[in-house]
């Protein structure tokens, strides 16, 4: 049975060298069967975009955007907990009494030695 995401992939391009994607660069996020949220990558000029297509009555509609996240960072974090304001709270308030530098907030075990 054919991926109806599949039908999606070479009518995509990229919106910064509109080269149409390498379909092997496509990373299907989520899928049902009203939407579809897409991962790309450009082998042209390298950029990244985040595509997700809606199905209704009027027809499909898209919506794009660059990102800096690569395939791995997508699939990890897409569909996530998104940061509550009370964790940017948190974070606001320790970084407001917080004095050193970046690597004080790392843990002992991922500081560069």
């Amino acid at each position: 049975m054919e991926n109806p995401a599949d039908r999606l992939k070479p009518l995509i391009n990229c919106p910064s060298c509109q080269k149409k994607y390498d379909p092997k660069r496509v990373l299907l996020l989520a899928e049902d069967s009203k939407k579809t949220a897409l991962h790309l990558e450009c082998t042209a000029c390298g950029a990244s975009s985040l595509v997700f297509v809606s199905l209704g009555r009027m027809g499909a509609v898209s919506l794009g955007m660059l990102t800096d996240l690569d395939r791995e960072e997508a699939s990890r974090f897409y569909g996530r907990e998104a940061v509550s304001s009370d964790d940017a709270l948190s974070m606001h308030r320790f970084l407001m009494d917080f004095h050193g530098g970046a690597s004080g907030c790392l843990p002992q075990e991922r500081r560069k030695r």
